[in-house]
């Protein structure tokens, strides 16, 4: 408060207060200084008058107005636009504002006084509270600025970019989709057809492939080897041989022996040929597809990327369109 402002509310006390037999207002400074801590020390008192009411003892009323101006700029939230907050200044710093009000005031110059403001009316809405980065563009949007219209404009045309290239993605991704479905025919028109007509897939080749080692491995079991030669050659000869007095079964024993190891020795190595020409059958058919997966894997890829993004564009687009939409219907943007 200027020197000037000082003397003039003084003035302006002492012209008042001359209802009252003897002059017991509160000074300017008591009534600054606890102005400013009944508001937090938002706002400042630049000029008051005083207009006696009513007093009893050492409480007066005093109907009162003049000047005061927040210490900091103040905000109040209207609304919100996707990520933005739309703000209205409501008091510029330092600036002066009327206001009327009724106070209260107990005490004497020889005890102090005790003040209290109620009733505020003002020339600026009533609300608001500081922002440290009010002027953090990337998040808020002061609807009663200067560049307010500019800044919406240029972010609505960001949107309207952002758009554009979702446009682009969705075109994008429907090429995709048939590109993988392209070769996903061609992958499973590969394996071939059955006896009438219907595709066959990959594990019905195997299938086929593998049932012929299975009729081999139970054609061929060497138990089943085994069981079919004692039946029909060891235990006859053995038998025969229990006839003679000098029965000497070892030879029998040993001619076994070596027919049920050479059947093993042999069902394996063919079991194993057939199994691994099976494996070398296959392989050379996932090589030839092999080109047409790494292909299909590659757009796979590019369509899940695309999908993620348009999906986060889309979110985007519908919230700030949404946004937007509230706030014209309800006045606060136009």
């Amino acid at each position: 408060m200027k020197i000037q402002g000082i003397v003039s509310a003084s003035l302006l006390f002492f012209a008042s207060l001359t209802a009252f037999a003897t002059s017991n207002a509160p000074t300017y400074p008591v009534l600054s200084q606890q102005f400013s801590e009944q508001y937090n020390g938002l706002f400042h008192l630049e000029a008051i008058t005083l207009e006696p009411l009513d007093a009893r003892g050492n409480q007066a009323t005093y109907s009162v107005k003049g000047d005061m101006s927040a210490t900091e700029d103040l905000y109040a939230i209207v609304g919100m636009a996707a990520d933005y907050q739309l703000v209205e200044k409501t008091w510029t710093k330092g600036k002066p504002v009327k206001f009327s009000a009724m106070m209260t005031a107990t005490g004497t110059p020889e005890s102090g006084w005790t003040t209290s403001f109620l009733s505020m009316q003002t020339a600026a809405k009533n609300v608001g509270h500081p922002l440290e980065d009010a002027g953090n563009q990337d998040k808020y949007l002061i609807v009663n600025d200067f560049g307010f219209d500019a800044r919406l404009a240029k972010i609505n045309a960001d949107y309207a970019s952002l758009k554009a290239r979702q446009q682009v993605s969705l075109t994008r991704q429907k090429a995709l989709e048939q590109e993988i479905a392209t070769l996903e025919r061609q992958i499973n028109a590969s394996w071939g057809e059955d006896k009438n007509g219907k595709p066959l897939t990959r594990s019905d080749v195997q299938d086929a492939l593998l049932q012929e080692l299975y009729q081999f491995g139970k054609d061929n079991d060497p138990l089943k080897f085994e069981n079919h030669y004692n039946a029909t050659v060891y235990e006859p000869a053995l038998e025969a041989c229990q006839k003679k007095p000098d029965c000497d079964a070892t030879p029998l024993r040993k001619a076994r022996d070596i027919a049920l190891s050479d059947q093993q020795r042999k069902y394996s190595v063919q079991f194993k040929i057939m199994s691994n020409k099976i494996k070398d059958e296959m392989a050379a058919r996932d090589d030839t597809l092999q080109p047409l997966r790494l292909k299909q894997g590659e757009l796979r890829t590019e369509l899940m990327k695309l999908n993620t993004s348009s999906d986060e564009a889309q979110r985007r687009l519908e919230r700030w369109d949404r946004d937007i939409a509230y706030l014209r219907r309800n006045g606060i943007i136009h």
